[in-house]
């Protein structure tokens, strides 16, 4: 484990490196320390000096993610319309691969998907149902471990391939807090899925 120092608020932290990746890293701090998620951190060593927010915060274990991490664009509007990212040469967005599940409730009928990833576009949703209708609203439940997620999502996009169906939906409205726990859940499955790479 490496130490690194942690200034927040003005005040300097010490704490030790468990896990550090490009975007996110994993920190446990020598003494008990009260963050809140969404904080603004400064993480410095000898190498470097890395502005960072808390995405989750114990009492001596955080989870930060690099300030301008594509996590932080979960859930926002991108600034161009969605025609423009089918270009052929504009530069790949970066996403997130997850395998959780979720519902779909449109009136009084529920249909479970499987959510294969997220960016800032969107969610990918794979089911082997044509019933979901695209630019549809849709109230949806996605399970993110202990907790429940409630956004409302418009499926804009579907592409059949030769077992499922995989749609592409875009996030329409989101609590901030059902926000900052999806942006945790996935951050916290990019680093279950390093530790079994």
């Amino acid at each position: 484990m490496r130490d690194i120092q942690l200034l927040h608020k003005g005040k300097v932290y010490h704490g030790r490196i468990g896990y550090d990746q490009p975007d996110m890293m994993e920190v446990e701090t020598l003494k008990p320390v009260e963050f809140a998620r969404g904080d603004k951190v400064l993480c410095f060593d000898f190498k470097r000096r890395q502005p960072t927010k808390v995405l989750y915060a114990s009492s001596t274990k955080l989870i930060l993610a690099t300030a301008e991490s594509e996590l932080f664009n979960i859930g926002k509007r991108p600034e161009k319309a969605y025609e423009d990212f089918m270009n052929d040469n504009m530069e790949p967005i970066k996403s997130f691969k997850l395998n959780t599940y979720a519902t779909l409730n449109d009136d009084f009928k529920i249909t479970a998907v499987r959510i294969s990833n997220v960016s800032q576009i969107g969610i990918g949703l794979e089911v082997n149902d044509f019933s979901i209708k695209l630019n549809h609203v849709y109230d949806t439940k996605i399970f993110c471990d202990d907790e429940c997620i409630m956004p409302k999502i418009i499926v804009r996009y579907a592409h059949i391939l030769e077992r499922t169906i995989r749609y592409g939906a875009e996030i329409h409205q989101i609590s901030a807090s059902d926000l900052n726990k999806f942006q945790y859940y996935v951050a916290t499955q990019q680093f279950k899925q390093l530790m079994h790479a």
